[in-house]
């Protein structure tokens, strides 16, 4: 399977590229870097890419791909440090979206995302299911459940299925020592004085392949869960630093104790991983054991602390390769001391070259000597004359090493500088790469804003003018067409409120999706958009709650609510400023004409039997070939009653007074040749026998007809 992986090369990824490989998956890798990387790939990874989880290359890279599987390692990813919270909840949420956004366009169908079992931090239940409600105080916390929300919007059963692993506090990257208690308590030790300790707090902990193994069997599950808990260990901050002393030599670090409000944490539920086969291999000893021993050669390599090999390697394998060489010219010359290349041929000088060119100056200037103390042991021996030309041999070697030697060391330095200036102007690269898909997104959505047709103020216009109708049920129904032209969104729906604004009912909805509020609402102070009512604003989803609609504004009719327009979107692009003007634009065109439209069908067209709220015929049948053609749209449901005419001729003003008072103000009621119809508004049939039910007890009778 293609298998790709989005996260940094810390100890959890690659212990997951590890095990992919040995399970034979091609792997591929965005590590999410915003700047070139200058190293090979990790090894078992097919191909890697050095993108920003939020570039625009994301979705070219994973349409190329056509992965199988797409494994986002979230609260695992050592990318994010959370130092400076702010700037990293905005690149986490950003990044994060955009992966999410860009698999589903590619056509990926499964998502594995790695979450934090903190987004139960604040939960008051005694123990945790995968239905108790995330609950976060802090900010990176509230981070992860904004994107728990996001996945839950996103998923759609087979055709985009994402899974999330909800992980405890996973210690054993010794970059990591933000992320987790044991990694900070372990940190602070090695390089503090004073150890902060709240020793009565409790954490769930989880080594990492304790993890990586959790992961690759869901991985491997064919019939993966939606959410998997993964309670890990529970020990106390006390406990974890007996442990650290146990297996951390000569800790001299003082400890300070701290109190906590809430030192226990809930329980969890039946662990669902016993299914799948998983047992914890690492206690917390040996986990730390593991930890420990890494995290020390890391320390040791960050401060400077280089082993005797490396030392060698680096200052005297140079030494003994520039007398090896030295030695093998001065045996070169030595046996071709009577033939023509030793008479014509300066060894001496080809071998001042080589170093000069390989090692520098330095080197340079110690070959320089060898060479001296040879011609100098020459002559003293009697082997060579002290002549003035052997002088001059010497001072020439001399001169042409460090000359040579000079040269090599000006010309690494100026390359040393172009590489790190080619470095700098790099990573200027991608900041104005940034800033410039930036601004070209910016162009293009106001160019098509202002220059598209689509958006012209000439068509919307077109759209808005279809508004324009005298009978109000109309003017709803076309209020959700162009609601859905006019901002690109399929899901629409829409309440209407009668003489107590403070009850709702769904008048005319687009898809199940936008009915998931039911069919009538109570906008009492409660209500989750009161605020925004009561201020007349546009309401938006800032926590992406799947359970409520992206946008939602008031409809107003001198200045009491009449109704309400909801919008539901998962498209996060979508969710924007320009989106909530273009609602508050749209509820103030259907103020005006639901105001017209009332007027004249209420008062100026005749269309009630005066004295009473009954229709006449003609205005009924107008009303009942609306709501047919609004079913067959599939944006309104309704139920057809019929009351005899033999009813009517007892006491016609008494029936009609007791049938306007037993059905409510958004249904209506009509005079015909037969008797009287009534189209109950959004019921169906079992939602109509409570009608029925007051009809008969008010000694009305009436029974459900097909239309």
């Amino acid at each position: 399977m293609k298998i790709l992986i989005c996260g940094e090369y810390g100890v959890f990824c690659k212990e997951l590229i590890s095990r992919l490989k040995k399970e034979r998956h091609t792997v591929f890798v965005i590590t999410g870097s915003e700047k070139p990387r200058f190293h090979k790939p990790a090894d078992g990874v097919f191909q890697e890419y050095n993108f920003s989880y939020r570039s625009k290359s994301i979705n070219t890279v994973m349409k190329n791909v056509q992965a199988d599987v797409l494994i986002i390692t979230g609260a695992c990813d050592i990318k994010y440090t959370w130092q400076d919270k702010n700037h990293d909840s905005v690149r986490y949420l950003s990044g994060v979206t955009n992966l999410l956004m860009c698999a589903r366009d590619a056509g990926i169908r499964q998502v594995i995302y790695c979450s934090s079992m903190g987004v139960y931090e604040d939960s008051l239940e005694e123990v945790i299911t995968k239905e108790s409600p995330l609950k976060a105080d802090s900010d990176v916390l509230q981070t992860y459940v904004q994107i728990e929300h996001l996945c839950d919007k996103q998923h759609e059963g087979e055709r985009f299925r994402i899974t999330r692993i909800r992980f405890p506090e996973v210690y054993g990257d010794y970059r990591a020592y933000e992320y987790d208690i044991c990694s900070r308590l372990l940190h602070d030790f090695w390089h503090s004085r004073e150890v902060l300790l709240a020793p009565e707090k409790q954490h769930r902990v989880m080594y990492v392949r304790d993890a990586v193994d959790v992961l690759m069997r869901v991985f491997a599950d064919e019939n993966r869960d939606a959410v998997y808990l993964v309670p890990g260990e529970t020990f106390t901050e006390q406990q974890i630093t007996d442990e650290i002393k146990s297996v951390v030599p000569n800790l001299t670090a003082e400890i300070k104790s701290t109190e906590t409000q809430r030192p226990s944490i809930p329980l969890v539920e039946e662990n669902s991983l016993e299914a799948l086969g998983f047992r914890e291999k690492y206690t917390l000893k040996a986990g730390l054991s593991e930890f420990y021993r890494a995290y020390g050669k890391a320390q040791n390599m960050e401060d400077g602390k280089e082993s005797r090999m490396a030392v060698l390697r680096r200052k005297l394998f140079p030494l003994l390769e520039n007398v090896g060489l030295f030695a093998a010219a001065t045996a070169v010359a030595f046996l071709l001391r009577d033939t023509w290349a030793g008479e014509h041929i300066n060894f001496y000088l080809f071998y001042m070259v080589i170093i000069s060119v390989v090692y520098g100056c330095g080197h340079a200037l110690i070959a320089s000597l060898f060479v001296f103390f040879i011609r100098a042991a020459q002559m003293l021996s009697g082997t060579a004359g002290i002549e003035y030309t052997a002088f001059i041999d010497a001072l020439q070697i001399l001169v042409v090493g460090v000359s040579v030697g000079y040269m090599r060391d000006k010309y690494k330095r100026k390359n040393d500088d172009l590489e790190d200036e080619k470095k700098y102007f790099q990573s200027e690269l991608v900041d104005m790469t940034k800033i410039y898909d930036g601004s070209r997104y910016l162009k293009e959505v106001y160019e098509k804003r202002l220059m598209s047709y689509e958006n012209s103020m000439a068509r919307i216009y077109e759209i808005a003018s279809r508004l324009d109708s005298w009978e109000p049920q109309k003017v709803i129904f076309e209020a959700v067409d162009v609601a859905k032209e006019l901002l690109d969104i399929e899901d629409v729906a829409i309440y209407m409120a009668g003489k107590n604004a403070q009850y709702l009912r769904l008048m005319a909805s687009s898809t199940p999706l936008s009915r998931t509020l039911g069919k009538s609402i109570c906008a009492d102070e409660q209500f989750f958009m009161h605020d925004a009512l009561a201020e007349r604003a546009v309401y938006r989803n800032r926590e992406i709650d799947s359970q409520l609609p992206s946008y939602a504004c008031g409809v107003f009719t001198e200045g009491s609510l009449t109704g309400i327009v909801m919008l539901w979107t998962k498209e996060l692009t979508k969710i924007n400023l320009y989106q909530s003007n273009m609602l508050a634009l749209l509820c103030h065109l259907i103020e005006a004409s639901m105001s017209r439209a009332k007027v004249y069908w209420n008062e100026l067209s005749g269309q009630y039997i005066e004295g009473t709220g009954i229709l006449q015929e003609a205005g009924f049948q107008k009303m009942l070939e609306l709501c047919k053609q609004g079913r067959r749209e599939n944006k309104v449901l309704y139920t057809l009653l019929h009351v005899p005419k033999e009813a009517l001729d007892k006491d016609r003003t008494a029936v009609y007074e007791k049938a306007g008072r037993l059905v409510r103000e958004t249904d209506y009621i009509g005079q015909t040749p037969d008797g009287l119809r009534i189209i109950l508004m959004n019921a169906n049939e079992q939602e109509s026998d409570y009608v029925l039910q007051r009809f008969h007890k008010a000694g009305i009778p009436v029974e459900i007809i097909s239309d």
